[in-house]
């Protein structure tokens, strides 16, 4: 996976930056947050303009010669042994050795605070992870010189350690490989949803399972067809041999009556392009055909004439459909990176859109930029990426685990927290009157997971949990007060209910602990019978600390 980012002058990245991206190995997820203009969807960007060539964005004012992008890798060995020509992966077993144990005294120049994030952010992954089962290296490009691998300030200092190796570890061949071994799928805020998510578009093709487009390409190879050389013997060509065959002929004969008609005009082939179709070309074409009889439709309305919300929930449905159906075969690597999943839905759908996206992650890696700051309570893997920008026009990133961000590593800024649950509660309340949902709002996943597996034939019903009791109070002091406005009380047919196990705290809200019968703050507890009851968050009545898994069968738990 992408772990990081080492750049200069890329956008509003001015400078030398090392940007943090996510530390989770199995959970490669990553949320990019902050306010508008400070550099979150230019990390998105740069990656695309690395894996994919698209158009080197660099900054205003600075020299061209000095920019570049280095992703910084984390990749498990026995994944890429394999998928890799073996120089190259030996190339990067020399590269994974430099960069795990390299200091700051390789090189005056390391000693500066970006390369100090740097080395922490690499020998935390170092304890964690360590360097025996892991590859841990960064290959970057310049934007003067791309037909050779740049290592920042480390390059020189590489080349030195290498040379007896007798490898070239500036062969531009190592990053091709790399590239082969990704697909790198960016989707920008402005993208044209119903284009993008064409079967014949590159994006698509990314997403499907290889075992299909392989097919098609041996097919296209498979050498199935008689024909003569020169000396009259018949050998065996493949079907794209003899395709380019026939059509080399045709166009030779069209060449030579056109040119006795004038012999200014040729069919001719540009000085540097490839000279005859390959497969891929083939199989582009074959996709593009059959899917243009095969449109995608939702209601028998064609993508585009959606609204450009429910485009935007396409996308994350498409996506979600074809990589739940690759996993057991595509060979590359999925990075998907999608600026702003919200945009254009209604705050009601920004849940589902988030819950589905988080669903991808494991086999996937996903990077993701959002205004939503719902997403942070009930997001349990990976990063959260807070961006800022200083006054000094520095770029400041603070990283927070997302795996109960909130009771673990430290806390986001107040007003971030605040935001969080704001946006959650708005969400949770717009899903009521919209979709008529019932939600049961508990503390972990695994309860997450027990309630499921009890009310799994529960229709119209929402399970979400918030990593912790604290975290499921305060929701429900969020949804307090709307729920006792006149307004909502019509408006509102369905019922939440914020599910607590009964700590060794005694917790005292102050407040009502049920609000007309639609929403209830409860602990779960077994009476003095040992019957199983919800009882009311107070220190009023029988108390006993209990977890959920006590109430119901542990077996199933």
């Amino acid at each position: 996976m992408i772990v990081g980012l080492l750049c200069r002058h890329y956008k509003i990245y001015q400078g030398l930056n090392f940007i943090p991206i996510c530390d989770d190995y199995q959970n490669p997820f990553t949320l990019f947050i902050g306010n508008n203009a400070v550099g979150k969807s230019s990390v998105l960007e740069s990656l695309n303009t690395f894996f994919n060539n698209a158009h080197w964005n660099h900054t205003k004012n600075t020299k061209a010669d000095e920019a570049f992008i280095a992703p910084i890798f984390l990749i498990n060995k026995n994944d890429i042994k394999d998928n890799i020509k073996k120089e190259y992966y030996d190339l990067l077993i020399l590269l994974s050795d430099y960069f795990w144990n390299v200091t700051e005294e390789a090189n005056g120049n390391l000693k500066n605070n970006v390369f100090r994030k740097f080395f922490e952010f690499r020998d935390e992954l170092k304890y964690r992870y360590g360097q025996e089962d892991f590859l841990f290296f960064t290959l970057g490009i310049s934007m003067q010189e791309k037909s050779k691998v740049y290592y920042s300030t480390f390059t020189k200092d590489l080349e030195k350690k290498l040379e007896s190796s007798g490898m070239d570890c500036r062969d531009i061949g190592l990053i091709n490989n790399i590239k082969s071994y990704y697909s790198y799928i960016y989707v920008p805020v402005e993208s044209i949803t119903s284009e993008v998510i064409k079967i014949e578009n590159r994006e698509m093709q990314d997403l499907m399972s290889t075992d299909i487009l392989e097919e098609i390409d041996h097919i296209l190879n498979e050498k199935s067809f008689s024909s003569k050389n020169g000396n009259g013997r018949i050998k065996k060509i493949s079907l794209m041999d003899y395709l380019n065959h026939n059509l080399d002929e045709y166009m030779n004969k069209i060449n030579d009556t056109i040119g006795k008609i004038d012999p200014s005009y040729a069919y001719k082939v540009e000085h540097g392009y490839k000279k005859n179709l390959t497969p891929s070309d083939v199989r582009n074409r074959i996709l593009e055909a059959y899917f243009s009889i095969r449109t995608l439709k939702k209601d028998k309305k064609e993508i585009y004439e959606l609204s450009s919300g429910e485009q935007r929930i396409a996308l994350i449905d498409i996506a979600t459909a074809f990589l739940q159906n690759n996993t057991k075969y595509n060979k590359r690597k999925i990075i998907l990176a999608i600026d702003e999943p919200e945009n254009s839905l209604h705050i009601s759908k920004a849940f589902g859109q988030f819950e589905r996206l988080q669903s991808l992650v494991g086999e996937n890696q996903l990077i993701l930029t959002t205004h939503w700051y719902g997403s942070l309570p009930i997001t349990s893997l990976g990063n959260v990426q807070h961006v800022e920008l200083k006054e000094d026009n520095k770029i400041n990133i603070n990283t927070y685990d997302l795996n109960n961000y909130f009771e673990k590593r430290g806390s986001l800024p107040e007003d971030i927290q605040m935001k969080s649950y704001f946006d959650l509660t708005a969400s949770i309340l717009s899903s009521i009157r919209a979709d008529k949902n019932h939600w049961i709002i508990c503390e972990g996943s695994d309860d997450k997971l027990y309630l499921s597996h009890y009310l799994s034939e529960v229709k119209n019903l929402k399970l979400l949990s918030v990593g912790g009791c604290g975290n499921v109070i305060k929701i429900y002091r969020y949804l307090f007060t709307p729920f006792l406005e006149k307004d909502e009380k019509k408006a509102i047919e369905s019922k939440v209910l914020c599910l607590i196990d009964t700590d060794d705290i005694v917790h005292d809200l102050e407040i009502s602990s049920d609000v007309k019968g639609k929403l209830k703050l409860a602990r779960i507890q077994p009476d003095r019978e040992g019957n199983i009851k919800l009882q009311s968050v107070s220190k009023s009545g029988y108390f006993q600390p209990t977890e959920m898994e006590d109430c119901l069968n542990p077996k199933k738990y």
